[in-house]
Parts: C-alpha cells; structure tokens; sequence
C-alpha cells in the first residue's frame, strides 16, 4: 500500500485547479494521460464495485485515499494471483521438482496436453527452450518459463 505523502502527491497531480477536491473528470484525464483509456463511466463501475456510488463528481482526499487503494490493491492481488497460477503450471512442467525443466520434461506435458504429436522430434522443445534460456544452461528456472509464458500469450 502506498504511504499517503505519495498519495497526496498523485492527489495534487490530478487537483488540476489546486482546489483540494478532485472531480471524476479530472481522475479520468489523468488516467488518461497515463495511457490507460477510462471513460467517467468506467470509473464510476469501478466505484460501485468498491461498493460506494459517487454522488457527487467531486471526492475530498480520504475518498481519494480509498480510490487509489482500492485500485492498486486489487492490481496487486491480480498479480499474486497470476504469479501463483504460473508457480503451479511451472510445477506441472518440472516433473522431478529439481526446480528446472528440461526438454524431456517439457516435450513429454506438451505431449500428454495433446499440444504436441507424440512424435515430434525433440529438437522443437530444445529450440523453444533455447529462445528463453537467458543463462545457457539447457533448462528454464521459473523466472525463464514465466518470460516464455508471457511472450506466447502477448499479442
């Protein structure tokens, strides 16, 4: 959780007019400025599921506090939650638990999946594996499956 100095800090970025309130418009550009598209409409969702409707378009800074938390506390929950499901898929992979996978280990799941033929020669899985072996060591550590997980599923 953020310290709230850093709080206030954000809080006075998006205060565009310095009046110690802050509008639903006024987050929504900031966010929008960030890169992060987010109509009023979408911040008010977000709001309803925190379970407070704003009433008004303005927020002082405690309900800012409780925004921002709010927000980023549920970001990092995704990102426990994903690191976990990766953690678990990982240990699906390292069959012998010695913490890497080999390419026996990876052909033969990809095999029982039903992902791979059965036959396919194991040069593919030494190739797919060499492509994320950022050490050269023949095998991946969970840190290399989790940039190979990541690279097959980004656009």
């Amino acid at each position: 959780m953020a310290n709230l100095s850093e709080i206030r800090r954000v809080f006075e970025m998006v205060d565009e007019n310095a009046d110690g309130v802050v509008t639903v418009n006024e987050i929504c550009g900031f966010i929008n400025k960030l890169g992060i598209q987010m109509s009023e409409e979408d911040l008010r969702f977000v709001m309803r599921e925190k379970g407070e409707e704003i009433c008004s378009d303005l927020l002082q800074f405690e309900e800012f506090v409780d925004l921002y938390n709010f927000i980023f506390n549920r970001e990092q929950d995704e990102e426990e939650n994903e690191s976990e499901d990766l953690m678990e898929a990982f240990n699906i992979f390292d069959e012998n638990k010695d913490g890497y996978i080999s390419c026996e280990e990876l052909q033969r799941v990809l095999s029982a999946l039903g992902l791979i033929p059965h036959t396919q020669p194991p040069q593919e899985c030494e190739k797919m594996i060499c492509r994320f072996d950022s050490d050269c060591n023949g095998v991946l550590d969970f840190s290399e499956f989790k940039n190979m997980m990541s690279s097959a599923i980004s656009p």
